[in-house]
């Protein structure tokens, strides 16, 4: 078991608890979506940077998995820190990125695969995240939970779906949704499918669970 799937295991978790439990402990909920971030920025600077360069000049000795692991574990922790140290500001900033990347997603399903419709997309979930994310500050209490669960459920969803996309499982799970993705993402429907399925879902079970668990 490699240090990804270790950490999407972890990270997994991370979204359960904090679209379950994330009401009564909001600082450590910023922690974990911070963390998830760090790990989603990890695997894009890794697959779009360095992952082309293991094997050439000063990286010719290079392993590619420990170069990954390495990227991804400093973002993680690094985000991390950031998510404790300054959690109400994070708060919103990761809710405003974890917006964007998945209107962006939808925007570009329903609309085409264009700039225009992406950053249609991105433009409106980052704006909802951080509108969702102020308003739980401000008002705490079911609006707070409405965002752990939000937030708690795009972290879960990403990470199960990355962990399901090639398992025989994962394509039964994303049937009901897969025929959104199938013809903009043909290469990423089954993940993205899985992901959004498993938002909605984890999302829900989230906000029932919080209410009855609440303590403030």
């Amino acid at each position: 078991m490699g240090f990804d799937t270790i950490a999407l295991g972890i990270i997994l978790v991370g979204g359960l608890f904090v679209a379950c439990a994330g009401i009564n402990f909001y600082r450590y909920a910023v922690i974990i979506m911070s963390g998830a971030s760090g790990y989603a920025i990890g695997r894009i600077i890794c697959d779009s940077f360095l992952n082309g360069k293991v094997g050439e000049g000063v990286m010719r000795e290079t392993n590619a998995t420990a170069v990954d692991s390495f990227v991804m574990a400093v973002c993680i922790l690094g985000l991390a820190a950031l998510g404790y140290g300054l959690y109400q500001i994070m708060g919103t900033l990761v809710a405003s990125v974890g917006g964007a990347f998945l209107l962006s997603k939808i925007s570009m399903a329903l609309m085409g695969s264009d700039m225009v419709s992406m950053m249609v997309g991105a433009f409106t979930g980052l704006i909802l995240g951080a509108l969702i994310s102020m308003l739980a500050i401000k008002f705490e209490g079911f609006a707070l939970i409405i965002f752990n669960a939000l937030a708690g459920g795009r972290v879960a969803g990403y990470a199960a779906a990355s962990i399901l996309k090639a398992k025989e499982i994962g394509v039964l799970i994303a049937k009901p949704c897969i025929g959104l993705f199938s013809a903009r993402f043909p290469d990423d429907a089954i993940r993205l499918s899985i992901a959004l399925e498993l938002f909605l879902v984890i999302t829900v079970v989230g906000i029932i669970v919080q209410s009855i668990l609440r303590d403030d």
